[in-house]
């Protein structure tokens, strides 16, 4: 019963990191990509900077829960 709790706990903590990844690699890459037909500007190059950012923090946050999966696994194998 309470391996049964934990694993639903877990489960439910890997999806909500998995739709916070999803969130910032998505909203960053429609925001450069919105960002190319837009004409030059200092703005444009900000929220460009931005846009690549958001992408960077999605792909750390993937990388760290990849690592936990992978750990959750080898620990209940």
């Amino acid at each position: 019963m309470v391996q049964s709790i934990d694993k639903e706990r877990v489960m439910g903590t890997i999806k909500h990191e998995e739709s916070v990844v999803d969130f910032f690699t998505g909203a960053g890459t429609g925001i450069i990509v919105s960002c190319l037909f837009s004409p030059d500007s200092s703005v444009r190059t900000t929220v460009i900077i931005v846009g690549i950012i958001m992408v960077c923090i999605g792909w750390y946050k993937k990388s760290r829960s990849d690592k936990k999966v992978f750990q959750y696994i080898k620990e209940h194998d």
